[in-house]
């Protein structure tokens, strides 16, 4: 006799469960990577801008009011990724936590699977046992 759990459905629903949650928080990780590439490459824009503004002595007040609009838009942009970065970081950690407790249910219910799988070999080893003594008995008794 093959062994059913009676609650397999709500095993497969939690497992789906953990496995939305695990491809959630890969996504938003994915992000978290992308606005970290993002904020890496303004640094070195910015960078770039500071050192052009630094050669000063060469550069007329035109090029230099220039600069000065770029190092604005470079701050302005980079506190925009900074605040995003913030937020990433937020939804991140509250995935994070739910692909945890979505983990611990799914592992919850395998426990259970594993230990009703267990109990019902148990019960079946017990009247297989029973069956084979009766029939010993049965035996026995036709012998005397």
């Amino acid at each position: 006799m093959n062994y059913k759990f009676p609650y397999q459905k709500v095993l497969e629903y939690k497992e789906k469960q953990q496995d939305l949650a695990e491809q959630e928080f890969g996504v938003v990780k994915q992000k978290q990577f992308e606005l970290e590439q993002e904020l890496e490459g303004l640094q070195t824009r910015e960078q770039g801008i500071f050192d052009e503004y630094n050669e000063v002595h060469q550069k007329k007040v035109a090029d230099i009011l220039e600069i000065q609009a770029g190092i604005k838009h470079v701050h302005h942009i980079k506190r925009q990724l900074e605040h995003k970065t913030v937020e990433v970081h937020k939804e991140l950690e509250d995935k994070q936590q739910v692909l945890l407790e979505r983990s611990q249910e799914a592992k919850i219910w395998n426990k259970w699977k594993a230990k009703s799988r267990a109990t019902f070999i148990k019960e079946m080893d017990q009247k297989e046992q029973a069956m084979l003594d009766e029939m010993a008995v049965i035996r026995y008794t036709r012998k005397i």
